[in-house]
């Protein structure tokens, strides 16, 4: 996952298709949560005409190939958000692998590199505006 400014509120976010479909799969099971559009708001903080809306965005990643999505940063929240509650909505490893076809850890892996990456971006576009 490379993370790059793509002006003030939006990055771009190179994915590989592993990757897209990992967060694709994530935020389908958030879309699915049982209940009122406010549950899934409680655990993901969107509603799921939102993280359908970034399901469609990753769903442009061509079939074995990588490819660029630019998001605002709710929209990274909604994916980070979706892949924690993945991680812990999920009973068991099995559950997770049968439900998105990917192991735990790849999701955990993927929250990670997202997280250090923003992380990266923020502090060296802080350095940068001190500077300047």
């Amino acid at each position: 996952m490379r993370i790059r400014s793509f002006g003030e509120d939006s990055v771009s976010v190179k994915l590989s298709f592993a990757q897209a479909s990992l967060i694709r799969e994530c935020l389908s099971l958030a879309i699915d949560i049982p209940g009122e559009d406010r549950m899934v708001k409680l655990y993901v903080g969107s509603s799921r005409a939102e993280l359908e809306s970034v399901r469609v965005l990753v769903a442009r990643i061509p079939q074995n190939a990588s490819g660029e999505c630019v998001f605002v940063y709710p929209q990274l929240h909604a994916i980070y958000a979706s892949i924690a509650h993945a991680v812990v909505g999920l009973p068991s490893e099995e559950d997770f692998h049968i439900r998105t076809g990917f192991y735990r850890e790849n999701a955990i892996a993927l929250a990670r590199s997202m997280r250090l990456s923003v992380f990266e971006l923020l502090r060296s576009d802080s350095s940068q505006s001190k500077e300047g």
